[in-house]
């Protein structure tokens, strides 16, 4: 029995790997407002690069603009449209197209402002009714920006795996579902504030979208259709700001729903996920100054040769991460190839600036590293010049640990000590001593440690190296 039960699973698996992969043809517009705003390309690619390594049987490709052919739209199991709605539509006069999917029982799926039709093209609206079972009707359907916290419906299968959601974004709703809302499925929806309906305007507000939350109804966002001759149907209204394609939940629900309407059956636990591998920001400098560790994970899988920094650049991504305290994002930069030693633009190592910044983990992360503790800076100091000026006991003690000489000269002759007797503290100066310094050794202006605790009134530091004199 068991040998038998292994023979079947073998076959269906088989069978499951020799599934031709259905054709989803994403038809993206322009991109038409500021970064990270209406990205449809950069958002286009990204999902069909999801559906490309989800494993389901689906294969993904994008079209900038409506393919030149009708015949690549009629060829494709699923086609999904992602643009600006209105004039600049990307399905505009291209409702005939559509139809003929739709009579043939294949599915669409909508997508943000391309679920508005242009005014004047009716056909394409009839189509969006038919299809998807409803569109954004201007005078009665509004788009304001607001926080939407809620969780998909339970039950259907476009939910699994998705947890809620708590995103921000321009979520279009008070749609016009068709008649008797037939065949339609609710999947995500919420009740907006009050106070994000604006005055009356074309899609600011009216009396009726008021009404509506006055009585309390939530309003959708994300549905499925299954229409009388098959044809399934998927709408969803976000997908505004392209960041929220990165958020886990926010992207399943869509791949879900593309899944779903592709005709296949949506695994128990949704459609598998990998982190996409595009950066979202637009330079790894941009990923570390705001600590998305992901993001910088993607810029240097896509260019290895970022963890060293670009030529000619004042600062390399490692001095980025420590000046902005980053310690997770300097261990992936040096664990990537990151220079341990490459000075910036100031001649100062990465050792001189966690220094600078009082980070004593950063600097036994980086000493474990074999950062060296004899370069100079421009001022001609080394890290333990610098954390004996400080008074910076524990990251000295680190630095001596870790090597570092303390009788290297500076530019000017001084050894550590000597800005230690400056004005750092007793414990600072016995430290150094018991180091092995030398408080006989004279700078290039001539002056000792001695000299300088006396010329400073450093009255600890006059003590201690006073006695060494009887």
């Amino acid at each position: 029995m068991k040998r038998l039960l292994t023979l079947a699973l073998l076959s269906l698996t088989c069978a499951f790997a020799a599934e031709s992969p259905r054709r989803v043809l994403f038809v993206a517009g322009a991109k038409s407002h500021d970064r990270d705003i209406h990205e449809f390309p950069r958002g286009a690619e990204l999902l069909a690069e999801a559906v490309n390594r989800s494993g389901l049987p689906l294969a993904a490709e994008v079209s900038l603009g409506w393919p030149q052919s009708d015949a690549a739209v009629a060829q494709a199991d699923l086609v999904v449209l992602y643009s600006d709605g209105l004039e600049a539509h990307v399905a505009k006069g291209h409702a005939g197209a559509l139809r003929q999917r739709l009579n043939a029982g294949k599915p669409l799926a909508v997508l943000h402002f391309a679920v508005e039709p242009p005014a004047d093209d009716a056909a394409l609206r009839d189509v969006f009714r038919d299809a998807i079972g409803g569109y954004f009707e201007a005078g009665w359907s509004v788009n304001p920006m607001w926080m939407l916290k809620a969780a998909p419906a339970p039950g259907h299968p476009v939910a699994r795996g998705v947890g809620a959601l708590a995103i921000e974004d321009e979520w279009y709703f008070h749609l016009r579902f068709r008649e008797g809302a037939r065949g339609l499925q609710t999947l995500l929806a919420a009740l907006p504030p009050a106070e994000v309906v604006a005055e009356d305007g074309p899609r600011s507000g009216n009396p009726a979208v008021r009404a509506a939350l006055a009585r309390g109804e939530p309003q959708v966002v994300a549905w499925t259709c299954l229409n009388e001759n098959g044809a399934r149907g998927f709408g969803f209204t976000g997908g505004h700001a392209h960041r929220h394609w990165y958020d886990d939940n926010f992207r399943r629900l869509v791949l879900n729903g593309l899944a779903w309407a592709a005709g296949l059956d949506v695994p128990a636990a949704g459609v598998p996920l990998v982190s996409p591998s595009a950066p979202f920001f637009a330079s790894i400098d941009e990923a570390i100054a705001r600590g998305d560790t992901a993001d910088v994970k993607r810029h240097l899988a896509r260019t290895p040769a970022l963890a060293r920094g670009a030529a000619g650049a004042k600062l390399t991504p490692l001095h980025q991460a420590i000046l902005r305290k980053k310690p997770d994002l300097v261990a992936l930069l040096l664990d990537a190839g990151a220079d341990a030693n490459a000075p910036d633009a100031s001649n100062r190592t990465p050792l001189h600036m966690a220094v600078e910044r009082a980070d004593a983990a950063l600097v036994k992360t980086l000493l474990a590293r074999q950062a060296d503790t004899t370069k100079r800076d421009r001022t001609g100091w080394t890290p333990l010049h610098h954390a004996a000026a400080k008074n910076q006991v524990e990251i000295a003690r680190l630095l001596l640990d870790g090597g570092a000489n303390p009788n290297l000269l500076s530019e000017l002759g001084g050894t550590p000590l000597h800005e230690a007797a400056a004005g750092a503290s007793a414990e600072m100066v016995q430290l150094l001593l018991a180091r092995g310094t030398n408080p006989d050794i004279r700078s290039k202006p001539g002056v000792t440690a001695l000299d300088l605790a006396r010329e400073y009134k450093n009255a600890a530091a006059v003590e201690i190296l006073e006695k060494l004199k009887k």
